[in-house]
């Protein structure tokens, strides 16, 4: 029996690193991906890992302020994140440094004069977002971290969004509701599996709104569009002004005479301009409630200019919990609204903020 040259040896270890990597890649994942765990924990939930000795001081007393601040437009304040505590030894074991939101805290007189905070992305696990402050006194720290408060918070609040988009909405959305919705409105959205139930406008035949028709809470999504007539849509007043003229005529509340409309005394609604990908998106938040009715919640909505079609689309989630946080509600639906796709639209980046 002929024993191999060393180049028929090459050759053949070549061709079994070639089908190894075939098989590896031949579902479009990278190796890290295919080697790392997904990351674990709540949505919305923040460890804050640093020493047993530091809670209760006023670095513990500026992290809650930036991460317990309460989310905009939501009735009752609901926090932005709920905070868990670990200890550097605690976080270092190997089931719990795979949590998704990681909050670091390292003071030692031997780092820099000024705090330094610092981003790392998938250290353990996908989807996670680890951040790192380094300072060399606890007060200097406490000073410094509120003046990052906004990006801190975006940070963790855009990779949640992410992880919902590419581990829940694109593997498992409704197929049913997507195709009513590119009918009805010649757009395309991620929607939720479980929003099973078409609702259906009582003006508007166009109206597109599903539901998961939620027992003691509930979670809408509608879609709706309007001639572009001038700027004054893309503004706080002129976006409130569209949003009760067709919430009003479409969705009707149980009792006669009731029908949705944006609350304007007690939490006042607010409008924010985006940018992503180069696209322009209005923001709207603020409360819902049913005039002459009882029911009231939060709602967001993302308005985007169509050019070719000349017309401006509505996109909007509202959910209606009257004993629970709205918190998780009212993320799992702002995602969905992030994956609106217009008929010209590229596929939009991934959502992203920095320091």
């Amino acid at each position: 029996m002929k024993s191999y040259s060393n180049k028929k040896m090459k050759q053949l270890f070549f061709a079994i690193a070639l089908v190894a990597m075939t098989v590896l890649t031949g579902c479009k994942k990278s190796l890290s991906e295919i080697v790392m765990p997904e990351s674990s924990g709540a949505p919305y939930e923040l460890y804050v890992v640093m020493p047993e000795e530091l809670r209760g001081t006023a670095l513990d007393d500026s992290i809650r302020m930036i991460f317990e601040y309460p989310m905009e437009c939501t009735p009752n304040g609901d926090a932005y994140f709920r905070l868990r505590y670990l200890t550097p030894e605690n976080f270092r074991s190997s089931v719990i440094k795979i949590v998704t939101n990681v909050f670091t805290v390292d003071i030692d007189a031997q780092n820099a004069a000024a705090p330094v905070v610092k981003t790392e992305r998938d250290a353990y696990a996908l989807h996670q977002v680890i951040v790192n402050a380094h300072a060399k006194t606890t007060d200097t720290l406490a000073a410094y971290l509120p003046q990052l408060q906004e990006s801190l918070r975006s940070i963790y609040v855009r990779n949640e969004l992410n992880r919902r988009i590419e581990t829940v909405l694109d593997k498992d959305h409704n197929r049913t509701q997507g195709e009513r919705l590119l009918k009805l409105q010649n757009v395309t959205m991620l929607i939720p599996d479980y929003f099973k139930y078409p609702g259906v406008g009582a003006a508007d035949s166009a109206f597109f709104w599903c539901t998961d028709n939620g027992m003691s809470k509930e979670s809408h999504l509608v879609v709706y569009s309007i001639p572009y007539t001038d700027q004054n849509i893309f503004t706080l007043e002129g976006a409130v002004a569209v949003r009760d003229s067709v919430m009003r005529a479409n969705i009707e509340g149980g009792i006669d005479g009731s029908y949705m409309t944006t609350n304007k005394k007690v939490v006042l609604p607010e409008y924010k301009a985006l940018s992503v990908g180069g696209k322009y998106v209005g923001e709207l938040r603020g409360m819902w409630r049913m005039e002459n009715g009882l029911m009231a919640g939060p709602f967001i909505c993302h308005i985007r200019l169509d050019e070719v079609n000349r017309r401006v689309v509505f996109a909007e989630g509202f959910c209606y919990a009257p004993n629970d946080s709205k918190r998780v509600l009212l993320r799992n639906l702002e995602a969905s609204l992030w994956t609106l796709r217009l008929p010209t639209d590229n596929k939009l980046p991934e959502i992203e903020v920095t320091l």
